[in-house]
């Protein structure tokens, strides 16, 4: 276990894309996360997209809790 969790992978988003306007990719972030499990950074994914507003709560998509793209 690697304590760290999907508030972890939201918060380097969002550094990510406050830093540089542009959401940080899937693939990325499995990599600099390798330690996680691939659907606890998923979540992280997901909450990020739905702070910024590209998903919807309550939708399921790919096994993700939350949400669908718009």
């Amino acid at each position: 276990m690697s304590g760290r969790n999907y508030w972890h992978v939201y918060n380097q988003m969002r550094r990510h894309y406050l830093d540089t306007g542009v959401a940080q990719g899937r693939t990325d972030l499995l990599a600099e996360f390798s330690d996680m499990d691939p659907a606890e950074v998923d979540e992280g994914i997901a909450e990020f997209e739905l702070a910024i507003g590209i998903r919807m709560r309550g939708v399921d998509l790919n096994g993700c809790k939350e949400a669908q793209a718009n």
